[in-house]
């Protein structure tokens, strides 16, 4: 070990406590996490900053702008940085300044973090404020056109009633409250006038229909409605991967249980390394596969009416529209302004733009109108949604695993996993020289989509938002057949939870009873969890959540895959694993009660010790426990009612955890499926009769799983405070039946 060096680092825990110093092995290849600024050279004493700071941040009782948030936040963030470093153990000495340290500590944090969720809360109002204006600025312009008729009406009003909408979701403690509340009423008056106006319209078409009067000399072209004779307007309604007849009923209306779908278009089909849907074009066959096929269905009367399409509100930057010609696939005009092509037949194809989101509901009306010298004659339209990204539970078949080659370091665990994956009919994806955490740089889940008679199954990656981070994997996944996406920004977090971002920390759960494709879950330390971008996509993907929030606060690294994680069973039903630091006491006090008090546990690693050692400390023995009575015991009840579990699905696994929060032996519920084989950490448990007696204890726990299991030697990964799911990463199969089909049978 003479080419790691260790520091020794005080931490503190989500609500300000002191949990505990330890030494940390700082590895030249990769480190955990970066080290505390050094102590040894500040002019001016940790305790006598946070004496100090209480004096120094003054936070005014009433904010009146966003921009006063941020000065505030970066105040408190100065002023935080100057206290933020490890004790200097020469100058505290006493309980009592430790515990003046840590009380002012979290006093601060405290009001950075109201400040924080401040400004969350005036910004998403701000979007939703500027959202609205958009929204009126469409709806004035629908007023203001010279032949406004029914339909133009009928528009503005459904824009108006957005814009009401869009004011509504800001907050009623928001900054701009009364400003949102002032604008709504202006926008009911214009609603009202849009109400009035369609009404009027529609009266004269009558007067103009029953009197016979000569069309040419009226302002108000008729009226149409839901569908005109030999118009019609129809995709795949039925999700069968055709379009035909049958797909003629439905079309009105959609969910996510039935109407037409379309792909957000995120693959490579032509190799240039950006996602198709950025070119606006159809990159041949297989770029073709992923269009929704939509046909216009045209009487001989219509025949010479030039065809026009829209949509209710401006959906530009959500979907592309393309026209099939003779010389290929056309991009096509969907603001109503410029006619398609002339044709017999007319077939269309669309891709969205993106996944359904919080702004975007992903869903578009795609109507057709035919017009008559200048004369709207008739329309009809379609609903069309975006199909959802799932995420793969860990339960679900492999077909690649990904992992960073790291030189010598993690050789030895490699050449393993090569060994393992060779017999399941995966394949080993390595990356040479790349982070040393896989699991943190991309979510890979997949997508659902009809297609020429079958439903097609699409893996697409969700790359992970991680300030200071520059890892290109994910994107260099693209490809024909596999997507990639990035939804909002990296964050800046406190030190404490500058890992809340990455994916070890958002997982799902294999399909459980009332959810069919499984229930995301990710962890939250206090205020801190997954950035809220990535949770309310979950929310707008409407299957796999709501998301279940997990407490990771008295984690080092707060993710949730270091608490739980779920494998298949013989029965069917999933068993979860959960960390039980309790049974990890329990089973030091098995080993000791049988004679075994001076075998090696943690066996080469740098926290080996003994049994009897281990026993002989209290704090480390009552810290496990309280973990157990406090934090798992409770989350364990939470879990059996979110997820529906029973207690037979439940594995207490022991475990046990160092007073900061980091795995004090290796984690083996941080462990990966691969098609039959579980890859988990080598616990290097006392040998007992030359067996691992940790090792043992595991296999009988998961007996019921059927699963072949395989113990890792990943001490590289154990002494940067990682276990063999942080390390690895997997591309898996989707379900084999619809997501449509699932959701109707819940």
């Amino acid at each position: 070990m003479g080419w790691m060096r260790y520091v020794k680092i005080g931490l503190v825990n989500t609500v300000g406590a002191l949990v505990g110093i330890i030494w940390i092995p700082i590895v030249p290849q990769a480190v955990a996490q970066p080290s505390l600024p050094d102590q040894a050279n500040s002019e001016v004493s940790v305790l006598e900053s946070i004496k100090s700071i209480n004096n120094n941040i003054k936070i005014p009782k009433k904010v009146s702008s966003l921009p006063e948030l941020y000065q505030i936040r970066d105040q408190l963030k100065v002023e935080l940085d100057k206290v933020s470093k490890m004790p200097n153990l020469q100058e505290v000495r006493e309980p009592w300044q430790y515990q003046f340290q840590l009380q002012q500590y979290e006093k601060s944090l405290k009001n950075f973090r109201s400040i924080e969720a401040k400004i969350i809360k005036e910004e998403k109002a701000a979007q939703s404020w500027k959202q609205a204006l958009s929204i009126a600025t469409n709806a004035v312009a629908k007023g203001k056109k010279t032949q406004a008729n029914y339909q133009t009406w009928q528009e503005a009003e459904n824009l108006w009633l957005d814009a009401i909408e869009s004011l509504r979701q800001i907050p009623q403690d928001s900054l701009m409250t009364d400003r949102a509340i002032e604008k709504m009423i202006e926008y009911q008056g214009y609603l009202a006038v849009a109400c009035y106006e369609k009404v009027i319209a529609a009266r004269r078409w009558t007067e103009n229909t029953e009197n016979k009067t000569n069309t040419q000399t009226t302002n108000y072209p008729l009226i149409a409605y839901s569908l005109s004779p030999g118009f019609t307007i129809y995709g795949d309604t039925n999700r069968d991967g055709e379009v035909d007849e049958a797909d003629k009923s439905g079309r009105e209306k959609w969910s996510l249980s039935e109407g037409a779908l379309m792909l957000f278009n995120n693959d490579d089909d032509n190799g240039d390394l950006i996602p198709d849907w950025r070119d606006r074009d159809v990159n041949g066959e297989s770029d073709t596969e992923d269009l929704a096929i939509v046909n216009i269905q045209l009487a001989e009367n219509y025949r010479d009416a030039q065809i026009y399409i829209s949509t209710d509100t401006d959906v530009t930057n959500y979907i592309n529209v393309f026209q099939k010609t003779e010389s290929g696939w056309q991009p096509v005009d969907i603001s109503g302004t410029e006619a398609l092509i002339s044709r017999e037949k007319i077939i269309l194809g669309v891709e969205a733009k993106q996944f359904a989101d919080r702004d975007w509901k992903g869903v578009v009306n795609l109507k057709a109108i035919a017009e008559k010298n200048g004369r709207q004659i008739a329309s009809d339209s379609i609903q069309i949604g975006v199909v959802p990204w799932l995420m793969s539970p860990n339960t679900a078949p492999v077909k690649e695993l990904h992992v960073s080659d790291r030189g010598l370091a993690n050789e030895e665990f490699i050449n393993k996993i090569r060994e393992i994956i060779e017999k399941t009919g995966a394949t080993a994806k390595i990356n040479p020289g790349g982070t040393t955490w896989m699991q943190d740089t991309q979510e890979i889940g997949y997508v659902q989509f009809p297609s020429q008679g079958k439903t097609r199954n699409m893996n697409v990656a969700l790359k992970a938002n991680r300030s200071g981070e520059n890892d290109q994997y994910s994107r260099s996944l693209l490809k024909d057949n596999f997507g990639w996406f990035e939804v909002g920004k990296p964050r800046e977090l406190d030190p404490l939870n500058r890992w809340a971002d990455a994916y070890g920390n958002l997982e799902v759960t294999p399909p459980l009873s009332g959810y069919p494709m499984g229930r995301v879950y990710y962890g939250k330390a206090g205020e801190v969890g997954m950035n809220p971008d990535i949770i309310d996509f979950i929310k707008a993907q409407k299957i796999q959540g709501p998301p279940v929030d997990i407490d990771t606060s008295w984690l080092m690294i707060r993710h949730v895959d270091e608490i739980i994680s779920f494998i298949p069973s013989k029965f069917g039903k999933p068993l979860m694993l959960i960390v039980s630091p309790e049974a990890g006491v329990q089973l030091l006090e098995e080993l000791n009660e049988e004679g075994y008090g001076q075998a090696a546990i943690n066996r080469g690693l740098s926290t080996q010790t003994t049994v009897r050692a281990a026993l002989k400390n209290p704090k480390l023995i009552q810290h496990n426990l309280y973990l157990q009575r406090e934090k798992l015991n409770p989350l364990i009840e939470k879990l059996k009612q979110e997820f529906n579990l029973s207690d037979d699905q439940i594995i207490q696994v022991p475990a046990m955890f160092g007073y900061s929060g980091y795995s004090w032996w290796p984690n083996m519920v941080n462990s990966v499926v691969i098609n039959g084989e579980l890859l988990v950490s080598n616990p290097g448990g006392a040998l007992i009769n030359g067996r691992d007696y940790t090792q043992e204890k595991f296999r009988r726990l998961v007996a019921d799983s059927s699963l072949n299991i395989n113990f890792m030697d990943d001490q590289y990964y154990q002494e940067l405070r990682g276990s063999v799911h942080d390390a690895t990463n997997t591309t898996r199969l989707g379900k084999n039946n619809p997501f449509w089909e699932s959701l109707s049978l819940r």
